[in-house]
């Protein structure tokens, strides 16, 4: 059985091994910018589902009505090293439809 861990943690640990083989290389300038863009945004987007729903990921004893995790939705920011791609939180049970600001603001700007 694997641990459940967010999406920003296999980011991190991508990144990680990235910066560990451009130790070796020059090359991949470009990866390694789109990594840690990707490693902000999912950081940014957990902290903000992490707010409303009022506790850390996989934490127990929801209040009623506070809503809880349901996956991950992918997006794409285009950026001037090319598309990053991201995992943003899902969220259900709020009693309106949780839409995360920083994505809304992503969608208009680049």
């Amino acid at each position: 059985m694997s641990k459940r861990v967010p999406v920003s943690m296999r980011t991190r640990e991508s990144l990680r091994r990235l910066i560990e083989s451009e130790a070796a290389a020059a090359d991949g300038h470009d990866d390694l910018v789109k990594l840690a863009a990707r490693l902000i945004l999912e950081e940014a987007l957990e902290a903000e589902s992490r707010d409303a729903l009022g506790r850390e990921y996989c934490a127990h004893g929801a209040e009623p009505g506070r809503g809880w995790r349901n996956g991950a939705r992918t997006g794409r920011l285009k950026t001037a090293e090319g598309f990053v791609e991201y995992a943003a939180p899902q969220i259900t049970g709020l009693g309106e439809p949780f839409r995360p600001e920083i994505r809304e603001r992503l969608q208009v700007r680049t």
